[in-house]
């Protein structure tokens, strides 16, 4: 490279901007690829050497002695970074930060290597310094005697090494894609002087002008082999895997038989077998993904039927894919195939992204552009072209939908690009897999489509079961916004960009030459409809969603009811909703009649243009069906309602799905297997059973943690806790007081979970500055980013305290002693005025049953459970359970939140004595360990 680099680093006192003063700077300056003179100095901050600072930056108050103010490094600095490129990590912040303290201005190039490692790297997932360099195997650094800017710089320059290395092995055709969406971004000299280079060092890479992909690397899935090896015919051979003595004890190191997890595998294989429908609940560490895998696994290659495992979360769905499944690759005697489904919209569409690199107007902003770069480094390398494993790559949520394969225009079968899609690649391993494993949102999308998402199959695993009655609420109920209309209706006919109309007029020349048999005139005439309807659709929702808006005010939901048909506001929303549903079925009408034209015409591109227009229609009529249960409000077992979350929507759910589940998955499948670690409460599946259609005669087990819950942890309890207060304000001035200690004697490693949004911000207002004081970090939802960003972040710092609402209530797994104390503010109850829980609640009462009994408390008990079920993830996890919410012990309720629980002990008592008792288990644990 031309000139000299310059990598450099600075530590402040916090992340505070302006506030903040620099107490250490450290800079190589490298030469032709070899370090020619490093800088390293501390600076004395004006403020106090708080142990806030001392945690932050690892700096010792010590060692400042000596040191000078920054201004006296002044011309040092100026020197050093003379005529050249400067390089760091996240450099806006430290950069400007110096700029402002020095008062002066750098005028050369600035290289960012978290933004080349966002696009060279692009599956990384996170990208901080320490998470990057255990990522790409970087050597580990002597760190003896170096401060931390030094091995950050160090690191810094090794991260610069690897991306340049990676970008030497590029096509040429990387280069000219990547130009147009270089402009007016900081890095371009980097990718252009490695382009020079490469051109320079290999005069004869070709240029590949076609679509530049990783080689598909199918494996058994391509050439159709099979194991030779007989698959074992009995149950036995299944428990036995798991007994002592067996394959896994055999196969892997440090694992024990478990009475529980054997247990499991059994009555699953049972069920399996016999056709029979099964709920486990599988404690923490009972193992129960391999005691589902396993019989699921023998059942397939015993049946050639294929077996079905749904999961809620993604972790879960990774975990099996990419950890579990290899294991058992290796263990059992057998081969087998294991795939993952997801939804169209998680696969990258190869025709979108060429004219994507066709039209790079189309893309704006800085961060867009820089995903686009991450894409075409990721295209070289995925083989499955999902999403997810581009999680973390800024600028990519704002482009995807221009991206993804989630679009009624696809049509995989007829496509240019049909040999390399990667959703047909999908759902080609998905058909031959013994095993696939899918979410519960596509076992869903298949139940809408009758049955047309998923290959045939008849034997279901559900994990995460507790979540199965809320999504099937979520999936099997609609919801639409104005965006949302606005996307469906521009998809049809848009006045600029690709559209249907557009895109088929265009096309009319080649059509009439190629299916002469059609009257394209008429088809013509009819297809000049769509620009005038598509405006007056779009004219009307704005005018509805309006009065929606209206109608909501400053509430975060609103529902509607019977009641309000006598409101002299309803005449004008049936109005405004008539009119847009019959603005939205004359353009229905057009489409019709464009594909009555095309019937009986068996030429593919008639074929294609039905199979598109079918699918406008049914978006469109999926509107006209929400937008008709508003003015419905009659129907007792259905709700329609606003909210208000980043967009106005609306909103319409059944109230029971027991009934639908039995309909579309019990009765029809031969063996369902439902399995969480929070299912039963006080011991009794009664309440799961009802909510999902099942009979109470169903085959139900639970089989307990291996973990010594009471040895292993303490649960607190706290009288007079937060609901002897009366406002917020006071609820969060002594829980912010209360935490404090907590975490002062905890050294951090605590997670708060909180069950409204409003009282976590008020308690991070006051709590931040106390932590602050004894050096540790507040991490808050909402305020220091979301879930992912959050856990990432504490588990770099235990010495920090996570603050989080209902998302970190379960699927959370910190296991050691980064987190040893889990706060739970109040029990989980649902507020009963939320419209899905309103309507349910009097839907129960018009049936003379109980609300409360049958709905709020167990809902609150299984979440209760989750959130429990934070603290011990292993055997070796150590730590407390604090209750803030006395109600346990004060209400008759009580006893089934307590029974629930994996622990059979608890300590009741004021703050005071709950510190106290705290301070002794901490001091018991030191000396278990001396």
């Amino acid at each position: 490279m031309g000139k000299d680099i310059v990598v450099f680093d600075v530590e402040t006192t916090g992340l505070e901007g302006e506030q903040d003063e620099i107490v250490e700077f450290a800079a190589l300056r490298i030469h032709d690829g070899e370090i020619q003179e490093s800088c390293h100095f501390l600076i004395r901050p004006n403020q106090r050497i708080t142990s806030k600072i001392i945690a932050l930056t690892g700096i010792q108050e010590k060692d400042f002695n000596g040191s000078s103010p920054l201004c006296e490094h002044r011309q040092e600095i100026l020197d050093f970074f003379k005529d050249s490129v400067l390089v760091g990590h996240q450099t806006s912040f430290a950069l400007s930060n110096l700029e402002r303290k020095l008062n002066v201005r750098f005028e050369q190039p600035l290289w960012d290597t978290s933004e080349f490692s966002r696009i060279f790297f692009p599956t990384a997932h996170q990208y901080q310094l320490a998470y990057l360099a255990e990522k790409l195997s970087l050597s580990p650094l002597d760190a003896s005697g170096l401060q931390r800017s030094e091995m950050n710089v160090l690191l810094i320059w090794k991260i610069l090494e690897c991306c340049k290395k990676k970008v030497l092995e590029f096509d040429l055709s990387f280069f000219d894609q990547a130009q147009s969406f270089l402009e007016g971004w900081a890095g371009r000299g980097f990718i252009d002087e490695l382009h020079k280079e490469i051109t320079r060092l290999f005069p004869d890479r070709p240029i590949r002008t076609a679509l530049v992909l990783a080689p598909i690397q199918e494996g058994l899935f391509a050439n159709g082999q099979t194991s030779s090896v007989r698959i074992p015919d009995t149950i036995d051979w299944v428990v036995n895997s798991f007994s002592p003595g067996g394959i896994l004890e055999q196969s892997l190191p440090g694992y024990e038989s478990r009475s529980g997890q054997v247990k499991m595998a059994k009555l699953i294989a049972e069920a399996l077998t016999s056709s029979q429908h099964v709920v486990v609940e599988a404690g923490t560490g009972t193992g129960k993904s391999f005691a589902y895998l396993i019989p699921s696994i023998w059942s397939a290659k015993n049946t050639g039927q294929k077996v079905v495992v749904a999961t809620h979360t993604i972790p879960l769905q990774e975990q099996l894919l990419k950890k579990d499944i290899p294991i058992l690759e290796t263990v059992l005697p057998f081969q087998f195939r294991a795939s993952v489904l997801k939804g169209k919209g998680n696969y990258c569409c190869l025709k979108k992204w060429q004219a994507c690199l066709v039209n790079p107007r189309e893309i704006s902003g800085m961060d867009q552009n820089l995903a686009i770069l991450s894409i075409l480094v990721w295209l070289r390398e995925t083989q499955a072209g999902d999403i997810q494993e581009l999680s973390n790559v800024p600028g990519l949520k704002q482009i995807w939908s221009s991206l993804g394969a989630d679009n009624e225009t696809c049509f995989p079968g007829r496509c240019s690009e049909a040999g390399v899609c990667f959703l047909l690649r999908a759902r080609k391993k998905a058909e031959e897999a013994d095993v696939l494993i899918v979410n519960h949102s596509l076992l869903f999308s298949d139940l809408k489509t009758d049955y047309n998402v998923l290959p045939e199959y008849h034997q279901l695993v559900i994990d995460e079961a507790h979540q199965i009655y809320q999504t099937a609420l979520q999936h099997l109920g609609s919801d639409l916004s104005l965006e949302s209309i606005e996307r469906i209706v521009d998809n049809i006919g848009r006045p600029t960009g690709p559209n249907f109309y557009g895109t088929v007029k265009q096309r009319l020349g080649s059509l009439t030459h190629l299916v002469p048999s059609v009257p394209w005139d008429v088809f013509t005439k009819r297809l000049e409809g769509i620009p005038d309807s598509c405006p007056t659709i779009l004219e009307q929702a704005e005018e509805l969603f309006e009065l929606l808006s209206m109608l909501l005010g400053t509430e975060r939901t609103f529902r509607f009811v019977e009641s309000h048909t006598t409101k002299p506001w309803w005449e004008g929303l049936n109005v405004q909703i008539e009119n847009l549903v019959g603005r939205i079925k004359s353009l229905v009408t057009i489409l019709e009649s464009l594909g009555s034209i095309l019937i009986g015409e068996d030429a593919d591109e008639a074929e294609e243009l039905r199979y598109i227009l079918a699918g406008h229609q049914r978006e469109l009529n999926a509107l006209v069906e929400t937008l008709t249960q508003v003015i419905n409000p009659h129907n007792p077992k259905q709700v329609t309602w606003l909210e208000q979350s980043s967009r106005l929507y609306l909103k319409t759910s059944p109230i029971e799905v027991s009934d639908i589940l039995e309909e579309k998955i019990f009765s029809r499948l031969d063996a369902v297997v439902l399995t969480s670690a929070t299912l039963s409460i006080s011991d009794s599946f009664e309440h799961f059973l009802n909510d999902i259609g099942l009979p109470q005669e169903t085959i139900t087990a639970r089989v307990d943690s291996p973990f010594d819950y009471e040895r292993q942890m303490r649960f607190f309890v706290v009288k007079k806790g937060t609901n002897s207060l009366n406002s917020d304000e006071e609820k969060a001035l002594e829980l912010s007081e209360f935490i404090a200690e907590v975490a002062e004697r905890m050294n951090g490693r605590t997670m708060v979970l909180f069950t409204a949004h409003k009282l976590l911000r008020e308690t991070y207002v006051s709590l931040g500055s106390k932590l602050a004081r004894i050096g540790i970090e507040t991490l808050a939802q909402g305020v220091h980013g979301e879930r992912s960003t959050l856990l990432e972040a504490f588990k770099r710092n235990p010495k920090s305290v996570l603050l989080g609402a209902n998302s970190f209530w379960e699927g959370i797994d910190i296991p050691g002693e980064t987190l040893s104390c889990v706060i739970l503010i109040k029990l989980p109850f649902w507020p009963p005025t939320l419209p899905l829980i309103e309507a349910r609640s009097e839907f129960l009462k018009s049936q003379g049953r109980n609300p409360f009994q049958e709905l709020l408390l167990p809902e609150a008990v299984i979440r209760f459970k989750q959130g429990f079920g934070r603290l011990i993830r292993s055997k070796g996890d150590r730590g407390v359970v604090i209750l803030l919410d006395d109600r346990i012990i004060q209400k008759y309720y009580g006893r089934f939140f307590l029974n629930s629980l994996p622990i059979r002990t608890h300590m009741r008592g004021e703050n005071n004595l709950i510190l106290r008792k705290l301070e002794e288990w901490n001091t018991r644990g030191l000396d278990e360990e001396l």
